[in-house]
């Protein structure tokens, strides 16, 4: 009997941890969720640059659109006001891409046939196509961007297997939390103050730097990096 997975929309979770032939998550310190003090009805505006990781770009358009798919997903008016989903989702984008430059650095490769083999056992794990994508869609992450969540898990069990080879996984994930957030620091990773700061101990983004009033909680935009049976 399938099982529905263990990620709920709203909670707050932190991101879980799961071995399925040897594919690990990011730990729980990876990715903190954020108490942050938000306006509640402003929009992304025009477009240009939400983040940066390096010299690579997150754009208020790619944004957007993964902010809007998720919306149209759950059947919410694209565009609809949602300052926590918004921060969610950059937040997600900004560890995805920093992850993936820091696996590169590391000479850490994830082909397409391993993405796909990857998918094709999650989906029969929980049941179908549908069910995968429901389960992420539970931790914000919309279908069309399930393929590059599912090649960050395997760099995070590479970069482990790379950093500590003899190490257990949680200390294999450890070296990993660090490795990323030290490389962080060093290239750099800035956030538009449209939407906050980034906080390189943490990896999270933090409060927005101005007078608002509405506290919100961001979800951990990683919870459901791999998805549980």
């Amino acid at each position: 009997m399938t099982r529905r997975p263990a990620l709920e929309r709203g909670s707050g979770s932190i991101v879980t941890t799961m071995r399925r032939r040897g594919i690990v998550a990011l730990t729980a310190s990876l990715a903190l969720a954020a108490s942050l003090s938000l306006a509640g009805c402003a929009g992304l505006g025009e477009a240009g640059s939400a983040a940066t990781v390096g010299d690579v770009q997150i754009s208020t358009d790619a944004l957007a659109s993964q902010t809007e798919e998720i919306q149209e997903q759950r059947g919410v008016p694209a565009g609809s006001a949602d300052s926590a989903l918004t921060l969610g989702v950059l937040q997600r984008l900004i560890i995805t891409e920093l992850v993936g430059q820091a696996a590169t650095a590391q000479g850490v490769t994830v082909t397409q046939g391993e993405i796909d083999a990857a998918t094709a056992e999650f989906e029969a794990q929980l049941g179908g196509v549908e069910a995968l994508r429901a389960a992420y869609l539970d931790s914000n992450v919309p279908a069309s961007a399930i393929e590059g969540q599912v090649e960050l898990s395997l760099q995070v069990q590479r970069l482990g297997a790379a950093l500590a080879p003899d190490a257990d996984p949680n200390s294999q994930q450890q070296a990993v939390v660090q490795y990323v957030t030290g490389f962080g620091i060093q290239e750099g990773v800035t956030v538009s103050p449209r939407f906050g700061t980034w906080d390189a101990g943490t990896l999270t983004v933090g409060p927005l730097p101005s007078d608002l009033s509405t506290t919100v909680t961001v979800e951990d935009p990683l919870a459901g990096i791999l998805p549980a049976p």
